[in-house]
Parts: C-alpha cells; sequence; structure tokens
C-alpha cells in the first residue's frame, strides 16, 4: 500500500455555451452602436439648416467658429418690448438675453447677432442710413459685446481731426439708443485714432479720442438711455488699434460702445418713469448737441 502512487483524472466538461462563447456580447454592442447611429441621424434629419451649418462649421474649424459664430436667421424683432417675436425651440437657454426677452431662448453667443439685426432694422428703413450699416460692426467677445462705430477715409460720424458728431452720426446714434435701452446692459464708451499724429502742440489723439467717446456718450443720453448705464467713458488713442497690421487705416478711427457680460442692476419704478419722460424729450433735444462741447481740451 505504501508503494501506491496517487492517480489524477482531470475530467473534461463540454456544455452548449463553449462552442460561441462570448460573441453574443459583441453582437450586443454593434446593434446598441448601430440603434445609436440611427437616432443621431434621425435627430440631425429634424434640425434646421442654421444649426446643421453651425454644427458643421464647428467640427471643420473649432478655433475659426468660436472667434466667428455664424449668424442666426431667429431674429427677435424688437427689443424694446413692441414686439416680442417667438424664439426657437432649439436656442439654447440663457438668462443672458436682450432686455424684455430675458426669459425667452437666447444664449450670449446669439445677443450679438440679435443687436446687429436689430440694428439693422432701425437703420435700414432710412434710405439716407442704408450705407452707413458698413460703418457699424457687432462682435462678440469674452469683455462683452462691441458695437463699433467706424469711420473711412471721409467724414462718416466726426470731421477730420473734430470732436462734434455729423447730423448722421446724431440720427445713427439716435436709432441705436433704444437697442442700447433694450440689452439692459452697461455701456463703456471708448474712443479711438490711428497712428497718424494730431496736428496740433497742445491738442493730440488722446484728447481727440477722449473728446468724441464724450460727444458720443451726451448724445445717447440725450436721446433715452440712462445716465446710470454709462460705465466708463474714455480715450485710448492709438493704443488699440482695430487692424494693427495698418496703423494709419481710417477703420482705426472709430468709438465703440462695450457692453460687458454684467446685467444693469433693474431700475425701479420712479427710474423707469424719469426715463421714459426723458426719451420722450430726447429726440427734439439731440439737434442741439452740436453746441455741447465735452469737458475736455478744446482744439487750437
Amino acid at each position: 500500500m505504501a508503494n501506491d502512487s496517487i492517480i489524477i483524472k482531470k475530467k473534461k466538461v463540454s456544455g452548449h455555451g463553449g462552442h460561441h462563447g462570448g460573441s453574443w456580447k459583441v453582437a450586443y454592442a454593434d446593434f446598441v452602436t448601430a440603434m445609436m447611429a440611427f437616432f443621431m441621424v434621425m435627430w440631425i434629419m429634424g434640425l434646421s439648416d442654421d444649426t446643421k451649418a453651425s454644427i458643421s462649421g464647428y467640427f471643420n474649424d473649432p478655433n475659426g467658429f468660436m472667434k466667428n459664430p455664424p449668424r442666426s436667421k431667429n431674429v427677435i424683432t424688437a427689443i424694446n418690448g413692441v414686439n416680442k417675436a417667438k424664439a426657437s425651440s432649439n436656442q439654447t437657454s440663457s438668462k443672458d438675453g436682450l432686455g424684455d426677452y430675458q426669459g425667452l431662448s437666447v444664449s450670449t453667443a446669439q445677443e450679438g447677432q440679435l443687436i446687429q439685426k436689430e440694428i439693422t432694422k432701425q437703420i435700414i428703413g432710412i434710405p439716407d442710413l442704408k450705407k452707413m450699416l458698413d460703418h457699424i460692426e457687432v462682435s462678440v467677445g469674452q469683455d462683452g459685446i462691441r458695437i463699433e462705430l467706424l469711420e473711412d477715409k471721409g467724414s462718416v460720424f466726426f470731421q477730420s481731426g473734430q470732436s462734434v458728431v455729423s447730423p448722421t452720426g446724431r440720427l445713427i446714434l439716435k436709432k441705436l439708443s433704444p437697442v442700447l435701452v433694450g440689452t439692459e446692459r452697461f455701456i463703456k464708451v471708448e474712443g479711438h485714432t490711428d497712428a497718424q499724429p494730431y496736428a496740433g502742440k497742445v491738442m493730440t489723439n488722446w484728447e481727440l479720442s477722449g473728446q468724441r467717446a464724450m460727444a458720443v456718450r451726451q448724445i445717447l443720453a440725450l436721446t433715452g438711455v440712462p445716465t446710470d448705464r454709462f460705465k466708463g467713458v474714455v480715450g485710448l488713442a492709438d493704443t488699440a488699434l482695430k487692424i494693427p497690421g495698418k496703423p494709419l487705416s481710417p477703420k482705426n478711427r472709430r468709438v465703440t460702445l462695450l457692453l460687458p457680460w454684467e446685467k444693469a442692476t433693474k431700475l425701479n419704478r420712479t427710474q423707469e418713469a424719469n426715463r421714459a419722460i426723458k426719451a420722450n424729450i430726447a429726440p427734439e433735444a439731440v439737434d442741439k448737441v452740436p453746441s455741447v462741447k465735452p469737458d475736455l481740451h478744446s482744439h487750437d
């Protein structure tokens, strides 16, 4: 018995599942992937043409898309509460909407587009002002929405070397006032010049840009923009060129209305009543603006 060896027997067990193992998992994964792709296709087919173009633009060039977002066709027809438009159901929800439209589905990226559309609507109805649309640019940046009033080789908003707003410029600002009020945002007015030195010893581009910014603020205040909405008026001379590669370009001569992302504090009823009274008086007062000189250095 002591010499008996221990024998170990291994028994093979074959079952029905041994033939295909875990292949069912692969088949199930393929099925789920196919269903997901199917529903994605169905979802994309139901989108509007603008949304499809936006999605395509983002994946083709993400960086360029974020710098230059496409213009939307979903337009609010009036900002001041005259005619509230229907917001499209596929717009991104946000509380940073346009004034009275805060509850609608308007995103901050779309707000600049809506402002551009509203400005166009205000101006395009006046034949003599249609050409001015080329001198008004709206852009969206990290610091807020910028409305730029661009000069040209000739006189647009200001005479060369002067800070008095032209009659056409006053009319443009009068049309911009209700748009600015409707955004319920603060306003910073920035004056800019090109790199051409001012032809004078006392007067420089600093004074000129500051006076132009102040003149624009005065007209906006006279045409209905509440005084407490202005958060700053500054002249930057040629320190922030629009086209750095062309320092003498006339487009560098501009006044910028910056609307920071910070929303203005809601006015109380008394302030709103006073604002309404001023808005009714302002159109008659705006024609007197050229005689109101900014409290800065005067020309030689």
